[in-house]
Formats: structure tokens, sequence, C-alpha cells
């Protein structure tokens, strides 16, 4: 068995209205760097899809406050470890700043995320770590955006940083930043990004020595574990409340993008004991060719992740929360791949392994059981030749979903599966930025599973290119097996997209794919809703009819799914044919 467990940091006791403030503060520290992030970067990804995130680590490398996505969560340890094997702490100056973006040496999820670590020095000594980890739209590798369908090991997907160190008291380490520049296809783009990166953690590492000299660094010191004991307590004290026992779920994946008639199963088995679980994935596919291999820093989160939600999502993410959970991930699996396996497109197999485990652990908590959301999220990366400055661009946007439905009410519509946490890039700025026309962007109709509670909408967009590109689609590998409803619900409509439509050249994408296109091309994808949950005849039928209304739902669908029937000339409910249609 292995484990990402670590032994419980020895604490000074604090009395708890100080712990309070202090982890207030903390809190609002690492929300200050992560608004100075996405405010001060220059590509989209970062300042418009806020795909970041920023934290305070402790001097051994162990999370103690996040702030952004808790995907990132097992990327700070890792990568923090990776520069402590690399630079011991006597050999850090204040105001050093190292880098890495390798996810075998490091935490990395892939290779376009950058994470950048910082020492935190008080009175001479190092009291822990600011921390910020930030995708990058290029880094290099086969195609613009680093994330190619044609990479068949890490090496495809762009250039691989081990720690190094980046940034002095004296500023940047222009060989290490050259490096950098003349390995990425917009230079410009990512020396911003990247100096974002320092500046707030160099923020948050200066706002960590006052709070220092406020308190005094022995409590600051102290309350790291503090911190993350109260979390760990918090999901012990969740885990032991729910029936020991254990429990299975399984799904699949359409192809890893190479294999093209081979479908992968990702299961999990949960153990539950006590207050320790344990998630197996040894009955997973083996790893595969294409690149939607999983390090364990993505696989294992996935399955805190949902823990987390179907217990309280209000526990707070830090390391403590990695104590009461063992893994069982044999190395070559799909989710602990060897090196050099590629991972570029981990992040739609690893929502299905996320929904997996929310679907195991839902027979320990039924209450808080949820369907999952749409399982196609992804991202498209546009490398244009050219953008209106003359000048080579790369426009990396993430794909929103309908979540899956609740026990309280409908999913959401319009968010990034999994993540939460990443807003849409507005047309507005994306038709600025870059060559490209947005035609449409609507939600589609029928879309969403159907239950007593739909989930969220799928929805269209259709763009037009303005310039020549290639462009990469990462489109989640779930056009054949979708999502699914629970407790009664039904499954929502599949992931669909097409190139030029009503064209002579129209075509279907794939879910993975590299295409090089010309002005005037078209594509359009339409992402899926979210599961439903419970019988659908039992919605409430004027809540069908405000979707119908609202173009949510068709009217077949509302008397074939629902069972209301609703006239097509006053767009009101018949009554007695509803009865009639849900007694039947």
């Amino acid at each position: 068995m292995s484990s990402d467990t670590s032994p419980p940091a020895r604490t000074r006791t604090l009395d708890p209205i100080t712990l309070e403030i202090i982890i207030a503060r903390l809190q609002e520290l690492v929300t200050t760097m992560e608004h100075l992030l996405f405010h001060s970067g220059y590509s989209t990804i970062l300042r418009e899809s806020h795909d970041g995130s920023c934290a305070l680590c402790a001097p051994d490398g162990l999370c103690v406050e996040g702030s952004g996505g808790p995907l990132h969560l097992y990327s700070y340890y890792y990568t923090v470890r990776s520069v402590l094997d690399r630079y011991p702490l006597d050999a850090m100056r204040d105001g050093d700043c190292f880098i890495s973006n390798d996810p075998y040496l490091g935490g990395t999820l892939h290779v376009p995320d950058v994470i950048i670590v910082t020492p935190i020095f008080v009175d001479g000594a190092i009291i822990g770590f600011s921390v910020s980890h930030a995708h990058k739209p290029d880094l290099g590798g086969l195609v613009p955006g680093s994330s190619g369908a044609g990479s068949r090991e890490i090496f495809h997907e762009g250039l691989i940083l081990p720690a190094v160190k980046f940034w002095t008291k004296d500023g940047v380490i222009p060989e290490v930043l050259e490096i950098i520049k003349h390995n990425c296809r917009i230079p410009e783009i990512i020396e911003g990004d990247l100096r974002a990166q320092v500046g707030c953690t160099l923020v948050g590492a200066e706002q960590v020595k006052a709070l220092c000299a406020e308190y005094g660094a022995e409590t600051i010191k102290a309350a790291f574990p503090a911190i993350m004991a109260l979390s760990e307590k918090r999901l012990r004290d969740g885990i032991a409340a729910w029936p020991d026992g254990e429990s299975e779920a399984e799904a699949m994946v359409d192809h890893d993008g190479v294999d093209l008639d081979k479908p992968l199963r990702i299961h999990v088995k949960v153990t539950k004991q006590g207050s320790d679980i344990t998630f197996d994935y040894s009955a997973t596919a083996d790893q595969v060719k294409g690149p939607t291999n999983l390090r364990p820093q993505a696989s294992h989160v996935a399955a805190v992740m949902a823990l987390v939600t179907m217990l309280d999502p209000t526990i707070p993410f830090n390391d403590g929360l990695r104590r009461p959970i063992d893994f069982i991930n044999p190395e070559g699996k799909i989710t602990n791949p060897r090196w050099p396996a590629p991972v570029n497109s981990y992040f739609g197999l690893a929502n299905v392994l996320y929904n997996v485990c929310n679907s195991a652990l839902a027979k320990f908590n039924p209450a808080r059981a949820i369907a999952p959301p749409g399982l196609g999220i992804g991202a498209i990366a546009i490398g244009y030749d050219e953008n209106r400055t003359g000048r080579k661009a790369v426009q990396y946007e993430l794909f929103p979903v309908g979540q899956g439905a609740k026990a309280e009410h409908d999913g959401s519509s319009g968010t990034v599966g999994f993540l939460n946490v990443t807003p849409n890039t507005p047309i507005e700025v994306i038709e600025t930025e870059f060559p490209v026309r947005v035609r449409r962007y609507e939600w589609v109709e029928d879309s969403a599973g159907i239950g007593l509670h739909r989930g969220g909408m799928g929805n269209r967009k259709e763009y037009e290119l303005l310039g020549n590109a290639t462009t990469t689609f990462r489109l989640g590998h779930q056009f054949k097996y979708g999502g699914w409803g629970i407790l009664g619900g039904g499954g929502p409509a599949p992931l669909r997209g097409t190139i030029n439509t009503g064209t002579n050249r129209e075509r279907a994408l794939k879910p993975l794919e590299t295409v090089r296109m010309e002005s005037g091309d078209t594509f359009v994808v339409e992402m899926p809703g979210g599961g439903g949950l419970g019988n659908p005849r039992e919605r409430a039928a004027d809540a069908v009819l405000d979707d119908v209304l609202n173009g949510y739902v068709s009217l077949v669908a509302a008397e074939r799914d629902y069972g209301v029937a609703i006239d097509p000339g006053t767009m009101k409910i018949d009554r007695d044919k509803t009865l009639a249609l849900r007694r039947a």
C-alpha cells in the first residue's frame, strides 16, 4: 500500500481565539496573493480563466493555506520537496525564488503548469514557503499550447524545468529566463506571467514576515501544524461517522487518442475503517500511449476532493487532509504512469476519476450524493501564425459544462466541472486579443440530465478563425461514454463537435486531435450538461414549464421525460393531461 500521509508534526498549544485570528489572517494573505497573480498576469488563461492558485507551505513543504483551485493541493507539497531535494535550507537566501514544471521530479499536473517557490526568512531562518501555481499558454512542445494530441512521451510536451533558482534579491537570473523564452512561442506573455508569479509570492513572503512581527515567529510557526490538525480532525470526524465497509464504482473513457478502439476503465474501490479510508485504483486501466495519463498528484487529489465534497466542502484544504487517506495505486497504471509517459491531457480523465470516487463514496453518505457534471470538460489551444500585431499568439481556453444535480437543487450551468473556480473567458476579450470571431454561444436544449432535480445545461460555442492557425482540441474523451444520473435521474446528452459545419469539408471532431486550419474555417463544440437526480416525473410541473420557456427543455422532452403536457399555442400546462401522463 502506498500512502501520501506524513506523521503529524509536533504542535505547541495556541489558545483558540489567537489561532482563529491567525487562520483568518493567513486566508486573507493567500487570497491577496491570488488576486495579485490574476491581476498582473499577461495571458488570458491566467488573468481571465484564473487557471492558477497560491499557497503558504510549512518548512517541510506541507501546505498550510491555499487559495484557488483545490486541484493543486498535492502540487504544492511535491514541488517544494523537489526544491528541497536540490537546495538545502542553508543554501537558500532571502529573496530567492525557485521554479519547476516537472510532473515527475516535481508536482505539477502537466508541463504547462509552472510553480514558483519562495522561501520566507524571519530572523535569518526559513519559516515556510510562499508558492504560486499558474498554467502557461505555451512552453514549446509539438504544437502551440504544448498540450498536443501527438504527444507520446513527456519530452513532446514542452520545456521541462527541474527545480532551479529563477530569482534572487537582485532580480531574475537572466540565463534561466532566456532559456525559457527561447523555448516558447509567445515569450513576452510567458515572461509576464512568470513575473506575476514571482511578484505575488514575494508579497506573500513579506506579509508573513509582518505577521511574525505582530504575533511572534514562534506563534506563527506553531499555528502551521495546528491549522493542518484542525482539517485532519474535521475530516476524521466525518469519516468516523460513516458506517465501516467497502464500495466500488467505475466508468469508461472513450480512448487515449491513440488506440481509438480501446476504451479505458476507470475503477475505484473504497474501504472505510474507523476514521481511515483507502482508495484502491488497482483495477483501473494500465498507462496508455496517449497523453491522458495522470500523475499521482492528479489522481490522488481527485479522491481527496471527492471525499471533502461528500463530507463538508467548508473543510479548509491543506495537507492535514491527506493523513486519514491511503492509496493503492500501483506504478504502471493510468493513475500512476512510469516516466516518460505523456500527461498533458490529464484534466478530462481526472474529472472522470473524481466522479467515480464520488459515486463510490455515495454509499457511505447517500444524503450528499451528487450527479456528475458534464464529463467532456477540456480545452482548446489555438496557435495563430500571427495576430493583429503581426506576432504569434496562443489562445488557450477552458470549456465550461453543466454541473450535476444535488439533493437540494438543480445543477449549475456554465462552470468548469471539477475545478469550479475558473470563470469563462469573456467573448469580448477573446475577439479583441485574437483573430477569431465567436459566432454563437448558447445553451443547448435538452442537454441536461433529467430528474427531480435536473443537471446544469450544456452549451454550444461556434468559432470562426480570422487567421491561419494550428488548433488542438482536448475535449475530454467522452463522446461515447458520457455522464450518468443518480437515484433515478438521467444522464446528459453527449459531447459533440464539428469542423466547417454546413460545407463540403464538414466532419466530426475527435476527442483529442490537432488540426491545421485556415482563415475562414469554423468549428462548433457542444459541451455536455450535468447528470440528473431523482425521478423526473416528480419534478414540479411549473418548474418544467419554466425550463421550456427558458429554452432548456423542449416541448417533446417535457412530455416524454417529465410527463408534463404543455399546450404549444398558449404555452400553458395542460393539467388534466399531465395528471394522466404521470399516473401512467
